[in-house]
């Protein structure tokens, strides 16, 4: 039985991208403002510890709220914002990760 697809709108005009429905095997991910405030302090002692600089406020700000994103689409929307970026506009095209 196949799954049924997404649906990502691409307004050209406005340079926008909307995922306006998920695909039916696609997930909602969701990390904390905590947890992304973990990460970051993480980092930034890794860097301590590499005789780094910690990052800067202004170069890894501090998370203000919790992040949400669809594990596929996602991979979709940012193939499809760099094709834009370079002034692409792509008919068809397919996006791997491992």
């Amino acid at each position: 039985m196949e799954s049924k697809p997404g649906i990502i709108t691409v307004d050209l005009v406005h340079k926008s991208i909307t995922l306006d429905v998920a695909a039916e095997e696609d997930f909602l991910c969701r990390t904390s403002v905590d947890e992304l405030n973990e990460m970051r302090n993480a980092i930034n002692e890794m860097r301590v510890e590499n005789g780094e600089q910690p990052f800067s406020e202004e170069e890894l700000p501090i998370a203000k709220n919790d992040e949400e994103w669809y594990q596929y689409a996602d991979h979709a929307i940012r193939r499809l914002r760099e094709e834009l970026e370079e002034g692409n506009t792509p008919n068809q095209g397919t996006v791997a990760w491992y």
